[in-house]
């Protein structure tokens, strides 16, 4: 294949101690000489490619289909404020969200802000938090994902705008008093560098705040949070291990905010209830236990109570639902959600549809250092349930008389499909699973087609999630193996732990294994194998591919960061990265980082698999120039006839983008793999 030159320009760069060449550094400026020439070309060269391939119509047709089964466009969990329900959902033939409000959880709902309207034709996300009452609005609004929100404040029922903006950058994480006087809010302050966040307070009618509230937070990322009674003001701090690190009374006077849990080696995720903080917590139990911490005495845990002990079950937050609290459990990755009396005393399970998961967002994915599993009204949960097989569906369980409603989702079943787990045997010994979904009637007497999906970091827990497009993957013949690889969240603290920072091998170690373990039992092989992964998952891909180039037919690296050199040269990029794998300027850290930095370990003369990187072009997090240097260097370098192909998307950051380029992102992915391994959609 002929590739768009790229220019070799030497240059050397010297980070933590090490001194590397870096021939694609020009590629890293957006805006540099021939980047955007380059970078076009590479696009063209990706969709001929893909589009070419004869079947590539009809599969996008039937990912648009499936997409449109699983209600995809409705499945926003719902959530109460006083009198009102509020939801956000993106209208039939529309590109942007709705916001929507409703007296009932079920309806009528009419219109509070609708992003179609404001846009100019560049995709607009927001983030809605409205007031206690539900009479108020603070929304922050980005645009082209390029997460540089702007801060408003409306009346929702006449629409009248109190804030337009404040003088900080990427403000958000709203927490409002409980009158809606006022409200905390997370910011950068003017000017900086590094997003380092900061906490400002707004009292409505006044001028927006300049100053920060002086705390001294020891940590890039923090939420404010106010307990339900209104008595106390609390900000979480840390997105991995979170602790109520800063509390202060709210009803007596001038705030005197005072450190409260500053333990950093354990996880602190909970709820302020009278007197007490009632969290789940790492500390003593590495999949968690339920403790009441009294809020005089933080630092004695002989004064803490314990009202669930450690188990083999992963504790992901817990819920104040009236006077009852509300437990999300990983058992083995499938979901389970207990009623709890305030003394821990067991009430009940909540009753799900089946053995799939619960999520606040209905995707299968609970981030467990920022995200609890339901979201609590004041006598009821809603929350997002799917499985492999059953598409979303956004449920509302009242814990009197304990009754479970469906609000939302198409209700679409995926028939004729089987699901197995197997294990494998990674580098260390450790036992690592897989879930397979295949066929019924597929013959496993030979190797098939199969694509591997993985994610493994930022203790994030994947589980169990609708096929929707891979479904066109699964009827046309292939297996789908999900891997549960360390670094995420899916067993607790321990199975993270192994695979962040210095451990971060073993979460590629753990891939190989799996992949070893399906071509050793016949399930494929190595010409008939692809891999998939996004954000985290595509700096998986991209070190599976370098690392073992063998294994794969074809490797998707989605959103990926590739140099782990020069993460810090981006405020997000170093946010989100340096805790989770080290500080490439620090001596220690950066050896660690230099050996499996995917662009770092591209070695000329190496027959590489098919390779796709798609990329946002506003994307702040894992920026395209990642994959524009990768992409270089691996289309110099390898000697195979397998294509290197980059899409970078236009008006895309990450995640943030409009309706219609998530179906053709799903659709472009998906066929270069099934192209790959000689897979047609069934028609």
């Amino acid at each position: 294949m002929r590739y768009p030159e790229a220019p070799v320009r030497p240059e050397y760069n010297e980070v933590g101690g090490l001194v590397f060449d870096d021939p694609y550094q020009w590629l890293e400026e957006d805006d540099g000489e021939g980047v955007a020439a380059w970078q076009k070309a590479q696009d063209e060269l990706a969709r001929s490619y893909v589009h070419g391939w004869p079947h590539h119509e009809a599969l996008a047709a039937r990912v648009d289909e499936l997409i449109e089964q699983m209600d995809a466009r409705n499945l926003v969990v719902p959530v109460r404020y006083g009198p009102r329900w509020f939801r956000a959902r993106i209208p039939d033939g529309q590109e942007l969200m709705v916001f929507e409000t409703a007296d009932a959880p079920m309806g009528p709902w009419r219109m509070v802000i609708d992003l179609n309207e404001l846009s100019d034709g560049t995709p607009l996300r927001m983030s809605p938090q409205p007031s206690p009452d539900g009479s108020l609005l603070a929304y922050s609004l980005d645009a082209g994902g390029r997460e540089l929100p702007a801060l408003k404040v409306i009346e929702i029922d006449t629409g009248k705008v109190l804030l337009d903006g404040v003088p900080q950058q990427r403000p958000g994480l709203v927490a409002w008093l409980p009158d809606g006087s006022g409200f905390f809010y997370m910011a950068n302050e003017s000017g900086a560098a590094q997003v380092r966040w900061r906490l400002f307070f707004h009292r409505l009618g006044q001028p927006a705040p300049t100053r920060p509230e002086p705390l001294d937070i020891p940590h890039m990322f923090a939420i404010p949070k106010i307990s339900r009674d209104g008595r106390w003001a609390m900000v979480q701090v840390d997105h991995l291990r979170p602790r109520p690190h800063f509390i202060t009374r709210l009803d007596d006077g001038p705030w005197e905010w005072r450190e409260f849990i500053t333990d950093a080696e354990h996880l602190y995720k909970g709820v302020l209830v009278g007197d007490s903080y009632v969290a789940v917590t790492t500390a003593g139990a590495s999949r968690g236990r339920l403790v009441r911490i009294p809020l005089d005495s933080p630092d004695d845990p002989d004064t803490w109570t314990e009202l669930v002990p450690g188990g083999d079950a992963v504790l992901t937050g817990v819920t104040l639902v009236g006077e009852r609290l509300v437990l999300g459990e990983l058992v083995d990755t499938v979901s389970r959600i207990r009623i709890l009396g305030l003394d821990g005393t067991d009430l009940g399970e909540v009753p799900l549809p089946g053995q799939g998961s619960v999520s606040s967002i209905a995707q299968g994915v609970v981030a467990l250092g920022v995200m609890d599993q339901v979201v609590g009204c004041q006598d009821a949960i809603t929350f997002g349930y799917t499985s492999y097989t059953q598409s979303p569906t956004v449920y509302h369980y009242e814990l009197e008389p304990g009754t479970l409603t469906a609000l939302q989702g198409s209700g679409h079943t995926l028939t004729g499909l089987v699901t197995t787990r197997v294990w494998a045997t990674s580098a260390d010994g450790t036992r690592v699973p897989c879930t397979l979904v295949h066929r019924a009637d597929l013959d496993r007497s030979r190797p098939q087609p199969t694509l591997i999906q993985g994610y493994g970091g930022f203790n994030v827990a994947v589980l169990a999630s609708y096929l929707g497009p891979l479904a066109a993957f699964v009827e046309a013949g292939g297996i789908y193996a999900h891997a549960h690889v360390r670094g995420g969240g899916e067993f607790g603290l321990d199975w993270w732990e192994g695979g962040r920072r210095h451990a971060k091998q073993n979460t590629f170690d753990d891939l190989y294994a799996i992949a070893e373990r399906l071509i050793a039992d016949g399930v494929t092989t190595p010409d008939r194998l692809a891999v998939q992964g996004a954000s985290n998952g595509g700096l998986l891909t991209g070190a599976a591919v370098t690392q073992r180039p063998e294994l794969w037919r074809a490797v998707v690296c989605g959103a990926p960061k590739l140099d782990l050199m020069r993460v810090a040269r981006d405020p997000l990029g170093t946010a989100a990265t340096l805790s989770e794998y080290g500080n490439p300027n620090d001596p220690a850290d950066a050896p660690v980082l230099m050996a499996y930095s995917p662009y770092h370990n591209v070695k000329p003369g190496t027959a590489y698999p098919a390779i796709l990187l798609d990329a946002g072009a506003n994307d702040p997090r894992c920026p395209a120039w990642h994959s524009r240097k990768f992409a270089a260097r691996a289309q110099a370098a390898t000697t195979s006839s397998h294509p290197v192909l980059l899409r970078v998307w236009s008006d895309a950051g990450h995640g943030g983008t409009s309706w219609s380029t998530i179906v053709q992102q799903q659709s472009f992915w998906l066929a270069f793999v099934m192209r790959e391994l000689g897979l047609a959609p069934v028609t």
